[in-house]
């Protein structure tokens, strides 16, 4: 069996960089439900299983890039009863006057709205957007604590994109974010594979 190369994964970084522009373009003009292929290709660049290797971070992690995401500043404790860790007017989203640099696993693991008892992070909103709501693919059953965010119960509106659910907005402002940081880590990965190469 022959073995993906460092050029094999970043010719997969650049198509997969492809894809989200395309599916960010398209939920830029009104197309919500675009949030969930966005949420697919996400769980493609980052989403680690034992049956499957995702191409980031290990591969800027081999040539000493450090992934660098727009988050947010503190922590959501238990007594915070409605929390939105995302931004729900413009879009393009601006960066957050409260925001800090996090390293991937803090970025991915961090608690983006919360509800009451029930709390999501930004990991958990891509895959379910990815594995269970049409992303790649979808799930007969939705877990009761997620229905209210996934059906659209609790609303976010905006001028330019009108209503949508909760989960279409986190997911697709995540899928923004990193595809400014895809944007900036492409020439440098290709530097780096291409010094190593001679």
């Amino acid at each position: 069996m022959a073995q993906i190369t460092d050029v094999g994964y970043l010719t997969r970084l650049r198509e997969q960089r492809d894809f989200l522009q395309s599916e960010i373009t398209e939920y830029s003009k009104g197309q919500a439900h675009f949030a969930y292929k966005i949420g697919s290709t996400l769980r493609t660049i980052f989403h680690k299983t034992p049956a499957s290797t995702p191409i980031l971070p290990e591969l800027a992690e081999k040539f000493g890039i450090k992934l660098v995401f727009k988050g947010n500043v503190g922590q959501v404790d238990e007594y915070v009863v409605l929390y939105i860790g995302f931004q729900t007017g413009n879009w393009p989203p601006n960066p957050a006057p409260l925001s800090t640099q996090k390293n991937f696993q803090d970025y991915w693991n961090e608690v983006i709205y919360a509800e009451g008892a029930v709390r999501y992070t930004r990991k958990q909103l891509v895959l379910f957007a990815a594995n269970r709501l049409g992303g790649s693919h979808v799930d007969p059953e939705i877990p009761a604590n997620l229905l209210r965010t996934v059906q659209g119960t609790v609303r976010l509106c905006s001028t330019q994109l009108g209503e949508e659910a909760i989960i279409t907005r986190a997911v697709a402002e995540t899928g923004y974010e990193v595809l400014l940081v895809l944007n900036d880590l492409i020439p440098q990965l290709e530097s780096q594979i291409s010094a190593s190469r001679n």
